[in-house]
């Protein structure tokens, strides 16, 4: 195990969001979706990366949600739905 994965997941995402830009983190996302058994448990971690770009930026947390749903919807996948 590595010192990145003893860490909680959303500490996980607040290094990731502070080290990579949003357009790179969203591509990391487009790459996961087809991993996910539950579609509905990666669209929480969207939404909570999400939350985390707005603490820090708002202008950073659409460009992370509008890259994610272009990836998205050229991999043939329905966009996040981000009001839930």
């Amino acid at each position: 195990m590595t010192l990145g994965e003893a860490l909680p997941t959303e500490t996980q995402l607040s290094l990731a969001l502070i080290v990579y830009s949003p357009a790179h983190v969203a591509g990391c996302f487009g790459r996961m979706v087809g991993q996910f058994y539950d579609r509905a448990a990666f669209d929480e971690l969207a939404r909570r990366a999400a939350a985390l770009y707005t603490h820090h930026s708002a202008r950073n947390a659409a460009r992370f949600r509008e890259r994610l749903d272009r990836l998205l919807l050229a991999r043939a996948e329905a966009p996040i739905r981000w009001g839930e």
